[in-house]
């Protein structure tokens, strides 16, 4: 991924090596600087960072639309004509850190106080987060509907299956974070219930919230590898709460 402007004769051009991160992953880079002019410029307070904005407020140019969280500066040096700084980079995704939405996304903003330019990056949830998604859909089918970033970690929602024993689900929210390392997950089932205190016995509705927490050694079987029969029994634990027989 590249990003180019010019600010009179000093040119800034950033490349990445990827256009999407998980969180947890490491955005890497070079941001290059070239004076083109017959003067020596000195730079000051410039440089590559890591900012988190609102998309419609960075589009819209609004003061203040980005929050530098991280930044890598090119210290205070004096440019020659025809001279080519060159500042690698690189910046740690928090394993919690918001992922990209329709509302939100962490950028790379860049320049003199870095912001007078900004690339934007897709940071996309943990791998493991999405795996265990795989498994609500393969399993259960529970289909996914979209994810958006949580005030931590990531929410996913989901339409729930058409099967009679889930018939009464309505919705499901699941919360991802980490805590440490191990993996904490919020259900939170919106279900239909039978209300016998009513003279018709008419159908209510309410919100169960269930929290589960992994360890590693529950979840993992090492890098890249999820320890599905784990993960399957803490799903099965959570649906036998909330399936029909277990509701009316």
């Amino acid at each position: 991924m590249k990003g180019t402007f010019f600010n009179k004769d000093i040119e800034w051009n950033i490349e990445t090596t990827h256009e999407s991160w998980p969180q947890g992953e490491t955005i890497s880079g070079v941001l290059k600087v070239k004076n083109h002019g017959k003067e020596t410029l000195k730079l000051l307070e410039s440089g590559v960072a890591l900012s988190l904005g609102e998309i419609k407020k960075v589009q819209s140019r609004s003061d203040g639309a980005l929050k530098i969280e991280q930044s890598q500066s090119v210290g205070n040096t004096d440019l020659t004509p025809g001279a080519v700084v060159e500042v690698p980079f690189s910046f740690k995704i928090d394993p919690n850190a918001p992922v990209t939405d329709k509302k939100q996304s962490y950028y790379l903003s860049f320049g003199q106080n870095f912001n007078e330019s900004q690339l934007q990056v897709k940071i996309s949830p943990k791998v493991l987060y999405l795996k265990v998604t795989g498994l609500l859909d393969t399993f259960y089918r529970f289909k996914l509907k979209e994810f958006k970033a949580a005030k931590k970690g990531v929410e996913f929602k989901f339409i729930p299956p058409s099967s009679r024993e889930m018939a009464n689900i309505e919705s499901l929210l699941l919360t991802y974070t980490m805590e440490g390392n191990n993996l904490t997950m919020m259900f939170h089932f919106q279900v239909k219930k039978l209300d016998t205190t009513s003279v018709t016995n008419k159908l209510s509705k309410e919100t169960l919230t269930i929290k589960k927490e992994l360890t590693p050694k529950e979840y993992s079987l090492g890098p890249d590898l999820i320890h599905q029969d784990q993960i399957l029994q803490c799903l099965d634990s959570v649906l036998s709460q909330v399936k029909l027989n277990n509701v009316f």
